[in-house]
Parts: structure tokens; C-alpha cells; sequence
């Protein structure tokens, strides 16, 4: 089982948030921007990289929003084939230049199929990780822990 860490972030504009769109065996699911820390990376400059790779956006990190935990014993993605236990810190984060456009980066990770704006009176439509409450997370503003085991 692989251990890894993972820096997202929470992107809002216009009352929607930026997800990025992946296709598994179940259909489409929908996670936030973000990726595997390097060494010697801060977890604030993994989200600004992620970002990057994934979305084309430079974007400014702010306050933790969300920290979540899981465990999978088995994925059909390959670099989870064998399971994965993975803490991922999610911030609040805004756009660095706000006529940037969104658009699937240079560097996308396996499944990764496109990007999507999704209006938030419509996250509870979707297949939406790390939860369908992100909403309701986000307008809490205190930091919330959330823990999956499969």
C-alpha cells in the first residue's frame, strides 16, 4: 500500500468551483485541483504546481479549508492498483489573474478527462469528491476533517 501526500484547493468564482473531471468504471467523478507533495515541497506550493499541471491557472493559496483522509485497498487506477492511504490538505485559493482561463493543463493524471466550473446549488447533482456537503464545508469557515476507509 502506498502513503501519500496531497495538497488541492477550493477555486470559486462566479458561485461555482472549478473541479477537474475524471472517468472511471462507475462514470464520470468530479475532484478538486491538486496533487502528490514532493520532497522538500510546502504543501501551499504543491497546490499552486498542481494547479498549474492540471488547470492552467496560477492561483494564491490561502486558509486550510479541509483536511481529508482515506484508505483504499485496491483502485482501477494503476498508481493506486495495489491500495493507497492518502492525507490531503484542501485551501481556499483564488486566481493570481483574474482574465486567465481555465483549461486542461500540459500535466494531467491518469483518468483525467477534462475541467468543469460546476455552480454550487448544483454540487449535490454530481459525483463530487472529496464530499457532496463542499458546500456546506466551505460556508462553515472553520476547518473540517473528513476520513474514508474502504
Amino acid at each position: 500500500m502506498r502513503h501519500n501526500i496531497s495538497s488541492r484547493g477550493i477555486l470559486e468564482k462566479d458561485g461555482k468551483i472549478l473541479f477537474i473531471e475524471y472517468i472511471d468504471s462507475q462514470g464520470i467523478l468530479y475532484a478538486l485541483p491538486g496533487g502528490s507533495q514532493e520532497a522538500g515541497e510546502d504543501l501551499r506550493s504543491t497546490a499552486a504546481r498542481e494547479f498549474k499541471e492540471e488547470t492552467d491557472l496560477d492561483i494564491t493559496t490561502h486558509e486550510v479549508m479541509l483536511v481529508r483522509e482515506f484508505i483504499i485497498s485496491k483502485s482501477e487506477f494503476d498508481q493506486w492498483k495495489n491500495g493507497i492511504h492518502q492525507v490531503e490538505i484542501i485551501f481556499r485559493c483564488s486566481q493570481n489573474k483574474k482574465d486567465q482561463e481555465a483549461k486542461l493543463g500540459l500535466i494531467c493524471d491518469g483518468g483525467m478527462y477534462n475541467i468543469k466550473w460546476i455552480p454550487k446549488d448544483e454540487i449535490k447533482n454530481y459525483r463530487i469528491y472529496p464530499s457532496r456537503d463542499l458546500v456546506k464545508i466551505i460556508e462553515e469557515k472553520s476547518i473540517t476533517y473528513l476520513f474514508d476507509k474502504e
